[in-house]
């Protein structure tokens, strides 16, 4: 369905609470914000980002229909992740995803 599917790790602190900060911050440039245990799934319409706090950090998932949204929607997220969390921006490496999300965790 979605032409534009990547995948990332950043490595955060207090992942649950970031996540929540991240979705308040940017829930009025989505259509939906849903909840299926600790993931949540930004509806962007034409895209949506999946965001997975572990323990460890945050895994992030992004589909978009088009290159432009795509890349917009991973500036934003790792953008808002400079206002909210102790991160850099530096050293997160997309890799491209699967069918499952976060099929290798």
């Amino acid at each position: 369905m979605y032409k534009h599917t990547a995948e990332a790790f950043v490595p955060v602190q207090h992942a649950v609470k970031v996540t929540q900060k991240v979705c308040a911050r940017y829930g009025d440039y989505c259509r939906s914000i849903a909840a299926t245990g600790v993931d949540r799934l930004l509806d962007f319409g034409d895209a949506r980002a999946i965001l997975r706090p572990t323990d460890e950090g945050l895994h992030f998932r992004i589909d978009a229909q088009d290159t432009i949204t795509f890349y917009g929607i991973r500036t934003l997220l790792l953008g808002s992740l400079c206002g909210v969390a102790t991160f850099s921006g530096e050293h997160v490496e997309w890799h491209p995803a699967g069918s499952v999300p976060f099929g290798a965790m």
